[in-house]
C-alpha cells in the first residue's frame, strides 16, 4: 500500500503513537521511518500532482454599482431624518423659551 505524504494530521498522530508504543521493534522502526519520510515531504513541499490552486478573489462586475447607490441613498435619508428631528427639537425649545419669557414678563 502506497502512503500519501505528507501525512494527514490523524495519520501523523497515529505514526507518532506507533513509533513510541508499538509492541515490536520492527513496527517502531517502520513508524519512525514514516515520520522521517513525512518530515522530508514537508521540507520538499507538496508534489505538483497534488497541488491546489490558490483561491482568486471575486472581481466586481462592471456596470453601475447598485449596492453603493442604495447605501448612499440610505445615508442621505438618514442624514435628512436626523436634521429634521434636530430642527424640530430646536424650534420647539425656542418656542418654549419664548412662552416662558412672555409669562415671566406678565408677572
Amino acid at each position: 500500500m502506497k502512503q500519501d505524504l505528507p501525512l494527514s494530521p490523524r495519520a501523523l498522530n497515529m505514526a507518532r503513537h506507533h513509533a513510541e508504543h508499538a509492541p515490536t521493534p520492527e513496527i517502531r522502526e517502520a513508524a519512525s521511518r514514516l515520520l522521517t519520510d513525512h518530515e522530508l515531504a514537508i521540507a520538499m513541499g507538496r508534489p505538483l500532482h497534488r497541488a491546489v490552486p490558490r483561491p482568486v478573489m471575486a472581481k466586481p462586475r462592471p456596470g453601475p454599482n447598485l449596492t453603493g447607490f442604495l447605501f448612499g441613498m440610505l445615508v442621505l435619508f438618514a442624514g435628512l431624518f436626523v436634521a429634521t428631528v434636530l430642527w424640530a427639537h430646536a424650534t420647539d425649545v425656542a418656542q418654549t423659551m419664548r412662552q416662558q419669557a412672555n409669562a415671566m414678563r406678565g408677572m
